[in-house]
């Protein structure tokens, strides 16, 4: 991983320090963080946990998605393949969809 002048990259970026240019782009994700100061995201993952700022807010693991997603009928994923598939739904919209995708990719 290439190391960086922390303070010449915070001013190209528009930011007296690198301390605030981390502090600015801290509540962004850190892909878009690193576009912004010209970074690799794992340095920004770095430089959050420097200065005490840590990982943004756990998301949910993919079961408890799918979970909270099955029980909401007024989702609007519902009748899609995607809800079939991926969110593991077999209500009848959700099975209707995946039908209908698997008869038009076989053709």
């Amino acid at each position: 991983m290439p190391r960086y002048d922390r303070d010449e990259i915070a001013r190209r970026a528009g930011h007296a320090s690198w301390r605030e240019a981390v502090e600015a782009t801290a509540d962004l994700p850190q892909q878009e963080a690193g576009r912004l100061l010209g970074v690799s995201h794992p340095t920004i993952r770095v430089w959050r946990e420097e200065l005490g700022l840590g990982p943004a807010a756990a998301r949910p693991s993919a079961a408890d998605t799918a979970a909270a997603f099955r029980a909401d009928p007024d989702d609007p994923r519902h009748g899609s393949a995607n809800g079939y598939r991926n969110l593991r739904c077999r209500c009848d919209a959700c099975t209707a969809a995946w039908t209908a995708y698997q008869r038009d990719r076989r053709g």
